[in-house]
């Protein structure tokens, strides 16, 4: 039997040149790593790119797109604020000693203010003035007796005008859209049509006297005093041999005991 003689594949070593020639894992994967790098470099120029070239398009051909070319924003009107209706009343209640010369001069201090006198008794007084000379007036009453009590109250009528007005606006609407119905109407109809209009003029005379009592009385304020006194004789001053009861207001002394 004849031997088989087993031949090995002679495997021969490239040389140098070849060996330079022939591409190895790391020499792939650098153009790979360049490329990734390169792109996330450039991923944060992405919007602003964008941006650029959406106010390029909005812009007109031939123009860059400029702040001043933005549309402004056209200002806003502001309201002009409604002013208050307030109803404003004071009261006072003063201890005098004569209450028919405090009361005097309570009405004359009000007359160069704008104010008028609506009651006067012997234990009141009632006076309006303009709501802007109210603190004037009350500094003036507190400074004439001994104040035993002192009170300020104001009301808000803005609500209440508001509403009348708007009341007094729809019945005068439709009293007008009635008239133009009588001249095509029946008898029968315009009975009933005439009948309506009475009882909406009776309405609207209320509505615009109550609007009237409280445009009233937002237009003054009102001071109401109260007196509080014991009726005493005026003190006659006599000389007197000491010189120091002459000093002595007795006057003062008489009001306050």
């Amino acid at each position: 039997m004849r031997d088989r003689q087993h031949t090995r594949p002679i495997m021969r070593r490239p040389d140098r040149a070849t060996r330079a020639l022939r591409p190895t894992g790391l020499a792939l994967q650098l153009p790979t790593l360049l490329l990734l790098a390169l792109l996330l470099l450039a991923l944060p120029l992405l919007p602003l790119t964008a941006s650029a070239q959406t106010a390029d398009d909005g812009a007109p051909q031939g123009e860059a797109a400029t702040p001043e070319a933005a549309p402004q924003a056209a200002p806003v009107e502001r309201a002009e604020a409604t002013p208050r209706a307030t109803a404003s009343t004071a009261r006072i209640t003063l201890k005098v000693v004569h209450p028919d010369e405090v009361r005097r001069a309570l009405q004359a201090a009000a007359e160069p203010l704008g104010g008028f006198p609506v009651l006067v008794e012997d234990r009141r007084l009632i006076l309006k003035v303009p709501p802007a000379a109210l603190p004037q007036m009350v500094e003036a009453a507190t400074g004439a007796g001994l104040v035993m009590e002192k009170a300020l109250e104001r009301a808000d009528l803005t609500g209440e005008i508001a509403q009348l007005e708007a009341l007094l606006r729809s019945k005068e609407a439709i009293f007008v859209r009635l008239r133009t119905l009588v001249d095509d109407a029946d008898a029968q109809a315009t009975l009933r049509i005439e009948k309506t209009m009475s009882s909406l003029v009776a309405e609207m005379e209320g509505i615009a006297g109550k609007l009237r009592v409280e445009r009233a009385r937002a237009r003054h304020a009102v001071v109401d005093i109260s007196f509080q006194f014991r009726q005493r004789q005026r003190i006659v001053y006599v000389r007197s041999p000491f010189e120091w009861l002459n000093s002595v207001d007795l006057g003062q002394f008489d009001a306050r005991f």
